[in-house]
């Protein structure tokens, strides 16, 4: 981004001798007279008056001192700017949780650096408060229209049905699928107030048929062990089985499917809009990889 020779110029400014320079630069007294030589002429100026006991700088060498470090310093930031880009260009990074965990998204990033093994990946952590790094690339999710998911891009993989979670000795356990008729007479928890379409269409369902429903708002997998230990059944989407520990969680006989994929940042930079492609010919007939990532 600048002269290197500006930078041994700035250096034996601070020393007070070639040799003393080149020793901090790694480079031979000879080099080092070479590139302030070279500088010198191209500037069209005496930079230095060398004495027997070391240089002092000219009128003119006194300016660029002044001058010159300001430049060089912006150099460097703009280098490091540059290979900040560079380097985001060629890495994603995706975002998870306990709820959003990369139940797809691993497979397929394996399959992705494959073909592209200089990408890589990095992860940040989302809170239980869904405070997300800014700079998460994707987050893998199902789609409820939760205010987080506000202004980010949605790419949609498959569906999921809902089911209903009991602990292992819970009577309902037992079931291969639950019926409304199954729900009479029960409580049932949702952690979704109902903002989108399909949770909301399937709340008013229960409700309608005699089925308690309540709203618990909490934090993190805690609402989820809190009413474990009350015994409660829970409404959550289907793949929330493999995070529910000690509790079965059994399909619903209706079909609310919720959309389940990854979320994305508008205008994505280049590596993370060739993943997304790569994705899309995942999924389509033309898939190139032969293997398709699924939900169990």
């Amino acid at each position: 981004m600048y002269n290197q020779q500006l930078k041994t110029f700035l250096t034996v400014c601070s020393c007070g001798s070639f040799s003393k320079a080149a020793s901090l630069l790694f480079m031979t007294p000879s080099a080092v007279l070479h590139q302030i030589r070279m500088l010198e002429k191209d500037l069209d100026t005496e930079l230095f008056l060398r004495t027997s006991k070391g240089v002092s700088l000219t009128p003119s060498g006194l300016y660029l001192e002044q001058h010159a470090l300001l430049f060089v310093q912006m150099g460097d930031e703009i280098r490091r700017g540059l290979k900040d880009i560079t380097s985001k260009e060629h890495s994603i990074c995706i975002g998870t949780s306990m709820l959003e965990k990369c139940r797809l998204l691993y497979d397929l990033w394996v399959l992705f650096s494959a073909e592209e093994p200089d990408c890589q990946i990095q992860m940040s952590n989302i809170d239980t408060e869904h405070n997300i790094p800014e700079n998460t690339d994707l987050i893998e999710s199902f789609n409820s229209q939760a205010p987080w998911m506000h202004g980010w891009e949605f790419l949609e993989i498959c569906r999921v049905p809902f089911g209903f979670a009991v602990v292992s000795d819970h009577p309902l356990a037992k079931k291969q699928v639950l019926t409304l008729d199954d729900l009479k007479g029960e409580t049932v928890l949702t952690i979704n107030d109902g903002s989108c379409e399909t949770i909301a269409s399937l709340l008013r369902l229960l409700r309608e048929n005699g089925i308690n429903v309540v709203y618990n708002y909490g934090s993190g997998m805690n609402m989820f062990w809190e009413s474990a230990f009350r015994r409660d059944v829970q409404l959550v989407p289907f793949c929330f089985k493999d995070i529910l520990i000690n509790m079965t969680v059994v399909p619903f006989d209706r079909e609310f499917l919720l959309p389940y994929g990854i979320f994305y940042r508008p205008n994505p930079h280049p590596a993370v809009q060739r993943f997304l492609d790569f994705v899309r010919l995942t999924y389509s007939s033309g898939n190139a990889s032969g293997i398709v990532p699924v939900l169990e």
